[in-house]
């Protein structure tokens, strides 16, 4: 949480759904022309900047957890979020650690996510 008596900046606001930049064209710069297509780009590219960031942080996770063990009888039926088919590929393939699974054709980097996470749990647990 940011302690800066509430400044923002245009980016920042963008973020917000429901905040056009049109509503923020009093604090552009002059010569930047809100209606203007560079404009609609810059305001879409902060739309999705939070969510490319969380992306780009769960890469970092799993890169830096590739090295983590499976195991044989790794129970990929108990991992909460994935589907059915996720299950049934890596229960077929038996990968021994995160990386080898990443190489099982089909498997999404949400299942890998997910594999990450409960394979942190489990290890620690253990």
């Amino acid at each position: 949480m940011r302690r800066d008596a509430g400044r923002k900046n245009i980016q920042e606001w963008l973020a917000f759904p429901d905040i056009p930049l049109a509503s923020l064209a009093p604090w552009l710069p002059q010569e930047c022309d809100p209606t203007s297509e560079l404009a609609s780009e810059l305001a879409e590219d902060a739309a999705y900047a939070p969510y490319l960031a969380r992306q780009d942080a769960e890469l970092r996770d799993l890169r830096s957890g590739e090295a983590l063990e499976l195991g044989d009888g790794f129970p990929y039926s108990e991992v909460p979020g994935l589907s059915n088919e996720m299950v049934e590929r890596l229960s077929n393939a038996r990968p021994s650690n995160l990386a080898a699974a990443g190489r099982v054709r089909g498997i999404t980097p949400t299942a890998l996510a997910a594999l990450l996470v409960h394979a942190k749990r489990r290890n620690r647990a253990a």
